[in-house]
C-alpha cells in the first residue's frame, strides 16, 4: 500500500511528504491511478497535522502529480487526463513541437530565489558577475566531483572542468583531443548536435554498427583496423536517438579496444545522472583514456547552462584549452547555482522531479497501442519508436507536420550514407503540458493507425 512508503525517521514537514511520494512515483513503486492514504489517515501515522498532508496533496496536485475526485480521495496521476481533450484546446495557430531537444522545467517553488538570496547576501558581487578561471572555481568543481561519485566516477576537482552546458563539453573534448581533417567513430545513428559540433571543427565522423544493446564492438574493432581512427565518442546510457543503454560487457571491450589502438574515449553521459544504474560508466573501467561529459541542464532546466568535462589528470590542461578558444569560461553565477544545489541536497530532488515527470508521460503513451511500443527510459526525454508497415520515416514526418505535430527528421539522426531507418525520435519532454502531449498522441496514433497516402494523390 501506498502509506507503507511513506516513512520517516521524524516527524516530517509538507516538503518531506511531497519528495517521498515524488519519490515512489520515480521508482515506480508508486503507479498511476494508485489511491493515496486519506489526509486524515496519514496525518496520524506520520505524528503530524491534517493541515500538512493537505498542502503536500495540493502541492502535488498543482504539479501535476496526483488527481484529487471529491468523496474518491486522491490518486496517482498518469495515463490520458480525461476523455475528450480535443485539438480546440490547443492553440490551433502553433504546432505541437515533438522535434526540439528540451526538457520540462520543474517548479522550483521558491528554491531559486531562496538560493539567489543568499548568494547576494554572501558574495560580494565581483564574485558572482566578475570573470571566472578557465576551467571554473576550483569550490565549483570540488562540489561536481563529489556528485559525481555517486554515478560512478571517481575524479578529482583537479580533472573537472566547468563547462557551458553539454554541447559545450563535447565541443572542447573534440577540438582538443582530433585535429581537423581526423576520423571519429560513433554509433551509426548519433545525437545531431554531435554531429554539427564535428562538421564545425571539420572533423570527419564514422558510424559504427549498432543493434538492441548499443554499439557492436566487434565493428568498432573494425573499423579501428581498417581506418586511421582518432578517437572514439560513445553515449553509454539513455542515448540519443536510440535509447539504448550499453551493458557492462560492451562497456568493458569498448575500454579495451581503446586500449589496444591507443585512442582516447569521449563518454556522452547526458543521462548516466538521472537513471539508477549499477553498472559503471566507461571512465571507470578506462579512467586513464576517457573524456567523461555530462550536463545539469537535463536536470534543472535547459536554461542552467552548467556542464562538465572530466579528462585524465595528465589531460586536463589541454582539454581545459578547449574552453578558451570556444565560448569561455561558464557563467558564474549558474556554476554557483549548482554548487549550492548539489551542497544541501536539492538537486537530487530536481532528479526526482525530472524522473516523476517523465514517467507522467511515459504514462501516457503507455495507453495508446502503437505508441506504447517506442523504446523508452525513465531518465530521457525522447522515446524512438520504430514505424509499422507500411510507413516509411520521412512520410510519417511529413504527414505529422500536416497534422499539426512536429518531429525531428530521422536522416539528422543518420552518421554519413548509412541507410535510414524506418524510426522516429518522438521529444515527449518538450511540450509544455501532459494536456498538449496527449493531443499530440492522439494525432500520430491516428496517423500509425492509418495506411499513408501516395506522393501523387492530388
Amino acid at each position: 500500500m501506498a502509506i507503507n512508503l511513506i516513512q520517516f525517521g521524524d516527524k516530517p514537514g509538507y516538503s518531506a511528504i511531497v519528495s517521498s511520494i515524488m519519490d515512489g512515483i520515480a521508482r515506480r513503486v508508486l503507479t498511476a491511478g494508485e489511491r493515496l492514504p486519506p489526509q486524515r489517515e496519514l496525518a496520524h501515522k506520520l505524528g503530524v497535522a491534517v493541515a500538512t498532508v493537505g498542502r503536500a496533496y495540493a502541492q502535488l496536485e498543482q504539479q501535476g502529480f496526483v488527481e484529487s475526485h471529491v468523496g474518491r480521495g486522491t490518486f496517482i496521476a498518469g495515463g490520458r487526463r480525461r476523455e475528450g481533450v480535443t485539438s480546440v484546446e490547443v492553440n490551433a495557430t502553433e504546432a505541437i513541437d515533438l522535434s526540439t531537444y528540451r526538457v520540462p522545467v520543474p517548479d522550483l517553488d521558491g528554491l531559486l530565489a531562496d538560493t539567489l538570496k543568499g548568494i547576494i547576501a554572501e558574495h560580494h558581487p565581483q564574485k558572482i558577475l566578475g570573470s571566472c578561471p578557465t576551467a571554473g572555481h576550483f569550490s565549483h568543481r570540488e562540489a561536481v566531483a563529489d556528485w559525481l561519485r555517486h554515478y560512478g566516477v571517481e575524479a578529482s576537482a583537479g580533472q573537472v572542468i566547468i563547462t557551458n552546458g553539454g554541447q559545450h563539453a563535447t565541443m572542447v573534448a573534440l577540438s582538443t583531443l582530433t585535429h581537423a581533417g581526423e576520423l571519429i567513430a560513433t554509433e551509426e545513428f548519433t545525437d545531431p548536435r554531435m554531429k554539427s559540433v564535428a562538421s564545425y571543427l571539420d572533423r570527419r565522423i564514422i558510424g559504427v554498427d549498432m543493434d538492441a544493446e548499443g554499439m557492436i564492438p566487434d565493428a568498432l574493432e573494425a573499423l579501428c583496423n581498417e581506418q586511421n581512427i582518432a578517437a572514439i565518442y560513445v553515449s553509454t546510457r539513455a542515448q540519443n536517438p536510440t535509447n539504448v543503454t550499453l551493458p557492462l560487457e560492451r562497456r568493458i571491450r569498448i575500454a579495451e579496444i581503446a586500449r589496444r589502438y591507443d585512442l582516447p574515449i569521449i563518454e556522452s553521459d547526458i543521462y548516466g545522472t538521472t537513471m539508477v544504474d549499477p553498472q559503471p560508466p566507461i571512465v571507470a573501467i578506462a579512467p586513464e583514456r576517457t573524456h567523461f561529459l555530462t550536463s545539469f541542464g537535463r536536470i534543472a532546466g535547459p536554461g542552467i547552462k552548467v556542464g562538465c568535462l572530466v579528462s585524465p589528470l595528465n589531460e586536463v590542461a589541454k582539454t581545459q584549452s578547449g574552453v578558451a578558444m570556444s565560448t569561455g569560461a561558464a557563467t558564474l553565477i549558474n556554476a554557483e547555482l549548482v554548487s549550492r544545489w548539489i551542497g544541501n541536497g536539492q538537486i537530487d530532488g530536481l532528479i526526482r522531479w525530472q524522473q516523476a515527470e517523465n514517467i507522467r508521460r511515459l504514462s501516457l503513451l503507455a495507453t495508446y497501442p502503437k505508441l506504447s511500443c517506442a523504446r523508452s527510459d525513465i531518465a530521457s526525454p525522447h522515446v524512438w519508436l520504430a514505424l509499422p508497415e507500411p510507413w516509411r520515416a520521412e512520410d510519417f514526418i511529413e504527414a505529422a507536420s500536416q497534422e499539426g505535430v512536429l518531429i525531428a527528421p530521422t536522416h539528422s539522426f543518420v552518421v554519413g550514407r548509412r541507410t535510414m531507418p524506418h524510426a522516429i525520435r518522438l521529444v515527449i519532454g518538450s511540450p509544455t503540458s501532459v494536456e498538449t502531449l496527449q493531443v499530440a498522441c492522439e494525432r500520430l496514433e491516428r496517423l500509425l493507425n492509418a495506411q499513408p497516402k501516395s506522393r501523387f494523390e492530388g
